[in-house]
């Protein structure tokens, strides 16, 4: 990734296509990208590998379906913080604990909010009271139960557009 100071490199419009056309489908192969913007597949591999390492690219990865691999319980647990100086130390213990899957920091109400899949109610008070309120600095938890979860968007680069 690269640093706050880094600049960012100028995008033409063969890596905004690029961008545009991964952000859809991560799984478009470079040839299949070199065909349609008619360029080599290796003008697709460096350009890919340059914004990766410019940080505007990151990672791909497949996405699981938890309800079907037994995590069936999803809660949104506000995490009220002793002290502001204990917020590096407990997003690293969080990030350590397995069913935790994602952690903001917010403003307003909470200092943390942080995703956890469970297999049911018990693991999830597990979970709560023998891992994250035993996290020096934690002062206190809210949770909340997900009933449903309604729809899940993707995020496209949608102001590009395909631009070929």
């Amino acid at each position: 990734m690269p640093t706050k100071s880094s600049p960012q490199p100028e995008l033409d419009e063969l890596d905004l296509n690029i961008i545009y056309a991964l952000s859809s489908d991560a799984d478009t192969s470079h040839k299949e990208l070199a065909k349609r913007y008619n360029v080599s597949p290796g003008t697709i591999h460096f350009r890919v590998l340059r914004m990766k390492d410019n940080g505007i690219l990151g990672e791909s990865k497949m996405k699981v379906n938890l309800h079907s691999i037994g995590l069936k319980v999803t809660a949104f647990v506000g995490i009220y913080l002793q002290n502001a100086t204990k917020h590096d130390f407990v997003v690293a213990k969080l990030h350590r604990i397995r069913e935790v899957v994602r952690v903001h920091t917010l403003t307003g109400q909470f200092s943390l909010l942080a995703e956890v899949v469970c297999s049911d109610r018990e693991h999830l008070r597990a979970v709560l009271y023998e891992q994250i309120h035993h996290i020096t600095g934690v002062d206190r938890t809210e949770s909340m139960i997900s009933l449903q979860e309604e729809f899940s968007k993707d995020v496209h680069v949608p102001c590009f557009g395909d631009l070929s």
